[in-house]
């Protein structure tokens, strides 16, 4: 039946953009028509040109009846496209819903193959338990699979009844589709954590780690970050290696005195790497003056000191 109503579905869209092809070139045309008797009425002479205008008003008719007849099927086979549309939404619907009820069916089947088995799998436990009596801790296992056998047989026998009239409910629209299961995601092999590294820090700074949540690094003390951040914080001068000999002198010496939102934390993900400091011209006053330096390297220099007598 899917089948059936996808192809008839598949027809009426190409009908329909067939007609609305066809009803685009009849309205282009009827207005032309219109166009031209208007300009005759306008124009022409209106008491010795009959023929004419007669010829243009049939036209005229022609072209409406032709684009009004291009409407009425045009909005017929949009009518049976959204019927069509409904019927195969509730053949799909139907199908998922016969799906849904026969899993939960199977899944009901396999669960009362398996709680006799458990119970007997229990009790043979709690039984080789109550022999070695003489045991507190053995003796009370025993006493806790019995009395947790009893909750689940009791609770099976309501839930199994209540899930089989479910699945008819789902079956006939009555119940909504169970939801899927995503449970199997978290069961699926963990991704590997971004690589990270330790710094020093020689000033405060706040960062984003790999999931984009804020962090905060105080003066003084290691930081974890992520690798980019970490060695931009080491170009900056922020930080440096664990294996600088700062850290051993004033590591925690701020006692965790900090202030995230202080003025002086570095944002490591907005700073960028200080430029070098600008170049101070000399003193016009002095670069106009012209002076040269002379070498006097070369020339040789006598000094007396006077030194007291011994």
């Amino acid at each position: 039946m899917t089948e059936q109503f996808e192809a008839e579905l598949s027809a009426l869209r190409a009908r329909a953009g067939s007609l609305s092809s066809r009803l685009a070139a009849a309205e282009a045309a009827f207005g032309d028509a219109k166009a031209k008797l208007q300009r005759h009425h306008l124009e022409a002479d209106l008491d010795a040109d009959d023929k004419t205008r007669a010829k243009l008003e049939a036209t005229v008719a022609a072209c409406a009846v032709a684009r009004d007849g291009f409407v009425d099927a045009l909005a017929e086979v949009q009518a049976k496209l959204a019927q069509a549309e409904q019927k195969l939404a509730a053949e799909r619907d139907a199908v998922e819903r016969k799906a849904a009820s026969d899993k939960l069916a199977r899944d009901l089947d396999a669960v009362q193959r398996a709680l006799p088995e458990y119970l007997a799998a229990g009790r043979g436990l709690a039984c080789a338990l109550e022999t070695i009596h003489h045991n507190f801790e053995a003796a009370q296992i025993a006493t806790f699979i019995h009395n947790g056998q009893a909750q689940i047989e009791i609770a099976a026998a309501f839930v199994v009844q209540e899930l089989r009239n479910t699945v008819g409910a789902i079956r006939d629209g009555a119940a909504p589709i169970p939801a899927a299961n995503h449970g199997a995601a978290l069961n699926s092999t963990p991704q590997p954590a971004p690589p990270t590294t330790t710094v020093f820090m020689l000033r405060s700074a706040k960062y984003h780690d790999h999931d984009g949540r804020k962090r905060f690094a105080g003066q003084w003390e290691d930081a974890t970050m992520p690798v980019a951040t970490a060695q931009h914080a080491l170009r900056l001068g922020v930080a440096v290696a664990v294996t600088d000999p700062r850290r051993a002198q004033l590591r925690g010496a701020r006692g965790g005195d900090f202030n995230p939102q202080a003025s002086d934390v570095v944002d490591l993900d907005t700073e960028e790497k200080p430029t070098r400091a600008p170049q101070i011209e000399p003193d016009p006053v002095l670069h106009e003056a012209g002076f040269v330096a002379l070498d006097r390297t070369a020339e040789t220099r006598t000094i007396e000191i006077e030194v007291p007598g011994a």
